[in-house]
């Protein structure tokens, strides 16, 4: 899930990268931008060097962006560089091409996890492993930006989570407590649909949003206890089939059996979804911290909270799904490799940083940098994700994976498939695909 706050990332991707707001990005957006610079040693001369960043940030945080280059070139005058923007279902097909054509931006976006595995295995991306900034990661962080010879190969830009955001007024009517295990959400849900109020709000209509209840439910049902669980999948010694995942897929589908999703919920849509909450139809929606800034955009007086999805019996400790959103890398065969790493170096700066997160309401990658400008519903996961936290799942998992539980969850929801099937499906491509993960 791009992955990404203010817009799903992603998982990008297609999840966290994956929201309405990436789905609005009809056209690409390109500016020209001074920035960077400053020579490398060696380059005393301090000679006019241009570096080309393609990415897929400039939509939702082009002011930003244009903000930190600005900074960056009062800094170093002698480094230009050229700013590019594609929207993301658009962005890895241009960039195949120009890395195979021999047109490799210098510095470019990866999708965190797996899906940057290819660009290593590839030999297209600059090692960071030494980079001063690594040792300032947060050990979670580090897990989904290193290739499998566990050298670091992107800089971490942002964290998301995904948990239940709730209207706090609502919860005040009807004199309700944020549930700490699986039977008081439940009871919780049943109060609110009694007394006449949706409890959750869910739209799958946009494929990307029906995997985050099972994103939200795996951490404390899978990893939490067997944090080798995809590792021994990669061995063959684990499948989705004979896992937790039936469990929690029967207990997904549980809460439609009852009634505590919106009517047609195939038929709804994310926006709709950041409608119904922000109209205060809904009292809850389990989304990720990007879904805050569109509420609030509708309602910028609504009283929300955000708690992570106690899947979990009363006693046990609840861990939190989170995953790195965005990343910054430096192309192997770039001419300016010391500008490159110093550009960077600029971003990981603290007070930079800040400015990034600032806009992207989303959380640190970082032990040294926090966010203040979290929104205060945001903040509230914070205590959470230092209980527990694993990456969103589709970060470890071979490619066509995530597509094939996309298509199939909304299979099960229809009627039109079992989830035995479904789980039969993920298993079958994660066989096929795993052999190019290396």
């Amino acid at each position: 899930m791009e992955c990404m706050a203010g817009s799903p990332p992603l998982t990008r991707r297609r999840f966290l990268s994956r929201s309405a707001l990436f789905a609005a990005m009809a056209l690409s957006t390109s500016s020209w931008l001074e920035a960077c610079g400053g020579s490398s040693a060696g380059n005393a001369g301090q000679q006019p060097v241009t570096l080309k960043f393609l990415h897929w940030i400039g939509t939702d945080a082009g002011p930003v962006v244009a903000e930190i280059n600005k900074r960056f070139h009062q800094a170093y005058p002698n480094i230009t560089v050229q700013f590019s923007s594609l929207p993301t279902d658009q962005y890895e097909t241009v960039l195949k091409a120009r890395l195979a054509g021999g047109d490799a931006p210098d510095i470019f976006g990866v999708f965190p996890g797996v899906k940057f595995y290819p660009y290593a295995k590839a030999h297209y991306l600059a090692d960071l492993s030494s980079e001063s900034w690594v040792k300032r990661l947060l050990p979670g962080v580090k897990r989904v930006i290193s290739y499998t010879d566990g050298r670091i190969y992107a800089l971490p830009l942002d964290q998301n989570v995904i948990g239940v955001v709730y209207n706090k007024q609502i919860f005040r009517e009807y004199n309700l407590s944020v549930p700490t295990n699986w039977p008081d959400f439940l009871a919780v849900c049943e109060q609110l649909k009694r007394a006449g109020v949706t409890p959750l709000a869910l739209g799958i209509k946009d494929q990307w949003v029906d995997q985050l209840i099972p994103y939200a439910m795996a951490p404390s049902a899978i990893y939490r206890n067997d944090p080798d669980f995809d590792k021994q999948m990669f061995a063959g010694r684990r499948t989705f089939f004979a896992s937790p995942w039936r469990q929690m897929m029967r207990d997904y589908l549980d809460l439609n059996a009852r009634g505590y999703f919106n009517q047609g919920a195939l038929g709804t849509t994310y926006v709709q979804t950041t409608q119904m909450m922000a109209a205060g139809k809904a009292a809850m929606v389990v989304n990720g911290n990007w879904i805050l800034a569109p509420i609030r955009q509708l309602n910028p007086k609504l009283d929300l909270g955000m708690f992570p999805l106690p899947y979990g019996e009363a006693g046990q400790s609840i861990w939190v799904s989170s995953a790195v959103g965005t990343t910054l890398a430096i192309s192997s065969t770039t001419r300016y490799p010391a500008e490159a790493r110093q550009y960077l170096q600029f971003w990981a700066r603290p007070d930079i940083m800040a400015l990034y997160l600032k806009e992207k309401v989303a959380y640190s990658s970082f032990l040294d940098i926090s966010n203040p400008a979290l929104d205060p519903a945001a903040q509230e996961m914070v205590a959470p994700l230092k209980v527990g936290s694993y990456n969103f799942l589709d970060q470890n998992w071979p490619l066509g994976v995530q597509d094939s539980m996309f298509k199939d969850i909304q299979a099960v929801f229809a009627g039109s498939m079992s989830i035995d099937q479904m789980l039969q499906d993920m298993d079958s491509v994660f066989l096929k695909n795993k052999g190019s993960i290396s």
